[in-house]
């Protein structure tokens, strides 16, 4: 299975904190079927080595980095999964303008929930110009789209369409 499958679907919190709790107990052990005196929470366990834990990771932010790996996946990858995305919701505008809208799959809303995010993350290079020139990061400051002031909404244009032979053009 494809890595960025697999956080496809992110269990709940509780069942989260049942998984916890079957690997504090793994750790702690049982005596004559009695859970034993627990030294130390599993919470404070989770602390890097450095802030005295043992470097265990919680559940939850395990998830969380494979949703945003997901987000990662879709947007620097051509797969069959992030084609069919991006044919599905937005044919002919950005990823980054789009929002979660009822009725719109719930594999779809954890992606546009986590997309703000992991944007802030993710620099664009230049090389051809394919990158937009609203949408994507490509000078570090996060989309151009966000610094506007101007009324209506940007269009998609790549960042190729104002440079002429290693120049602006205007």
């Amino acid at each position: 299975m494809p890595i960025h499958l697999l956080p496809a679907v992110s269990p709940p919190k509780t069942v989260l904190k049942q998984v916890e709790k079957i690997a504090a107990n793994f750790f702690w052990g049982m005596d004559n079927n009695k859970r034993k005196y627990h030294w130390a929470s599993w919470h404070k366990l989770c602390y890097p080595l450095e802030e005295g834990g043992l470097g265990f990771r919680k559940m939850e932010d395990i998830c969380k980095s494979m949703e945003y790996k997901q987000w990662w996946h879709f947007r620097t990858s051509q797969s069959l999964w992030s084609n069919f995305l991006k044919a599905k919701y937005f044919q002919r505008s950005n990823p980054i303008s789009k929002t979660w809208h009822t009725g719109q799959s719930l594999a779809w809303k954890r992606l546009m929930t986590n997309k703000r995010e992991v944007e802030k993350y993710i620099y664009w290079r230049l090389h051809t110009g394919n990158c937009s020139f609203w949408w994507d990061n490509w000078l570090g400051v996060g989309p151009l789209a966000y610094h506007r002031h101007e009324g209506g909404r940007p269009g998609n244009v790549t960042v190729s369409h104002f440079w002429d032979n290693g120049q602006w053009s205007i």
